[in-house]
């Protein structure tokens, strides 16, 4: 698969038959291409968006299904009603582990925008968890852009797509 490069670009400029994907988390937005693990980094899954977490919670980013919760937690992939199925990442480094206090519900539920999909206790972290978003199949989404630096999970746009 063909790295796709996401770009920033204001809010103001983006086209209007645009697709918006709300936050499931709250932090500070950076490029995938800052992601300390190569297998994200280069886009290997397919083009994304990194936020370091500082808040607690993941939200569904859209109406849909919650497809399969793997690796203890950590990767939640989620399918939109219109089709987009995307990868909630979570990574920590090695040294360091987290809490969960709740996870999302079982694999095939229905997911609602804005709904609780998993809550951990950040409280003992030395170093911020990083989140990712990966567009499983957005290769026939361009261009993508990110309008903000920081985001709130639930009510801002992480990532704007474009249909060819």
């Amino acid at each position: 698969m063909k790295y796709t490069d996401i770009s920033y670009l204001p809010q103001r400029q983006l086209a209007a038959n645009s697709i918006a994907i709300c936050s499931p988390f709250s932090g500070k937005v950076a490029p995938l291409s800052e992601h300390p693990e190569p297998f994200f980094s280069c886009g290997t899954l397919g083009p994304g968006i990194m936020v370091a977490l500082s808040n607690h919670k993941i939200l569904a980013p859209f109406d849909g299904t919650l497809m399969q919760v793997k690796n203890a937690g950590t990767e939640f992939i989620l399918q939109a009603n219109n089709g987009l199925k995307v990868l909630l990442n979570l990574y920590l480094d090695q040294q360091q582990h987290i809490k969960h206090t709740h996870i999302a519900q079982l694999n095939g539920s229905k997911i609602t925008k804005g709904q609780r999909l998993a809550y951990f206790d950040l409280r003992d972290l030395n170093s911020p968890l990083l989140a990712s978003l990966i567009l499983l199949n957005g290769h026939k989404l361009k261009p993508i852009h990110y309008s903000l630096s920081q985001v709130t999970a639930g009510v801002d746009t992480l990532l704007t797509l474009t249909k060819k």
